[in-house]
């Protein structure tokens, strides 16, 4: 329903609409009028503040939800350093996008800390639940977070990332697979 729109708005930021449709599907499962206890609301689950900053006037207009979430997602990664490569620099700005950029980064100190690589994924994944412990947040600029959130979060979306790919990459359809089996026996028979 709303493919033209995350095609279009990603094209322009030059981002995978794919993935940009996968965090709205995260996010209110690419339902235009979702609203959460917390008070963020539409398609791209946008607070207040965030919509403000992106120039987002109604947040439960799909279309406008979609320019200003993927807006918000550029805005982000474009913070993470220029070091970080990919994919952890996509990684690093959903976990951005879900608890905020400021307690990915005192994640990333406590990673570095411990002696592991902060620009990695794989080992800030493994330090942002312990933003949740007062003995690891106490020593943070941005305090307590909910770190097993941006964990699963950017876990979730890399699976709809998956299936979204594969449902638009193009498939061969069952003639050319049964020709391909059928060419793969007759080259066995020949052996």
């Amino acid at each position: 329903k709303y493919e033209s729109t995350f095609k279009e708005v990603s094209d322009e930021l030059v981002l995978d609409w794919r993935l940009m449709a996968s965090i709205g599907y995260q996010e209110s499962h690419w339902r235009a009028k979702a609203t959460s206890p917390t008070g963020v609301r539409g398609l791209m689950m946008l607070t207040q503040a965030t919509a403000r900053e992106m120039g987002i006037k109604n947040r439960l207009n799909p279309e406008a939800s979609i320019e200003g979430g993927t807006r918000y997602f550029a805005k982000i990664k474009k913070r993470i350093a220029k070091r970080i490569v990919e994919p952890d620099r996509t990684w690093l700005a959903l976990a951005s996008y879900n608890v905020g950029f400021g307690h990915v980064e005192d994640a990333r100190v406590l990673t570095e800390k411990a002696g592991k690589d902060p620009d990695k994924w794989v080992d800030v994944k493994e330090f942002l639940p312990l933003l949740q412990k007062k003995k690891y947040y106490k020593q943070t600029r941005y305090g307590y977070a909910r770190g097993n959130e941006p964990v699963i979060y950017v876990q979730n979306i890399r699976r709809y990332y998956d299936v979204l790919s594969w449902l638009t990459d193009s498939q061969p359809d069952e003639q050319t697979i049964a020709q391909s089996q059928f060419k793969e026996q007759l080259i066995k028979l020949a052996q």
